[in-house]
């Protein structure tokens, strides 16, 4: 059982260590996060360092690494974590709940997330670090761009293609075939029905 660290230690980490627990693959170490507080504590894993101590735990034999860092108006610490990362050589698993659906021809790059009850289904690519939180759909053929996020229950219809760096609210639906460009943010609840540019936030029914 190879050893691994969370970065981050916010909500979303708490998800990913409970399906980490639960699929028995990885060892926890601790947490890393930009500031050290002893004082913290969660189901027994403590801070065991902060982003500039990532070269110090590779060194010791820690190379494994999962970014816990869910959006936060953005995803520019998930991209720094990630350069800071591979420049230090980490290995980032994919870290995937058994009660998640994924298709056998479905392709996904490294550092992702993928909750209990999500569906990735056939032919759908998911890019490097996304969340496809828990009971979101991706369906077939879809295109989800790296650091995007795919929040609780959202339903991404066939033949979707978000960009990087998204943020699809909980709940929303993306009807099939449209085209939503990076750094789009779709609030929750929204149904998308018509291609959204890069860089706007739209929301409602039908999303504007």
């Amino acid at each position: 059982m190879e050893d691994l660290i969370i970065l981050g230690c916010g909500g979303h980490a708490k998800s990913v260590i409970d399906v980490i627990e639960k699929e028995g693959k990885y060892r926890i170490l601790g947490f890393v996060d930009r500031e050290r507080d002893d004082s913290y504590e969660y189901r027994g894993y403590q801070i065991i360092g902060t982003d500039d101590e990532l070269e110090r735990l590779y060194a010791q034999g820690v190379h494994h690494a999962v970014i816990c860092v869910g959006f936060v108006g953005h995803s520019d610490i998930r991209q720094r974590l990630y350069r800071q990362l591979k420049e230090i050589g980490y290995i980032l698993p994919n870290i995937i709940s058994s009660s998640a659906d994924i298709a056998a021809d479905a392709v996904l790059g490294e550092g992702i997330f993928v909750g209990k009850q999500a569906v990735i289904n056939a032919e759908a690519v998911v890019g490097d670090v996304a969340i496809i939180n828990t009971g979101a759909i991706v369906e077939h053929e879809c295109r989800i761009g790296a650091f995007t996020h795919i929040a609780v229950g959202s339903a991404v219809c066939g033949n979707v293609r978000i960009g990087k760096n998204c943020m699809i609210g909980a709940g929303a639906t993306i009807i099939q075939g449209v085209r939503i460009g990076k750094n789009a943010v779709v609030g929750a609840g929204a149904v998308v029905v018509s291609d959204i540019p890069e860089e706007i936030t739209v929301k409602g029914i039908p999303a504007r």
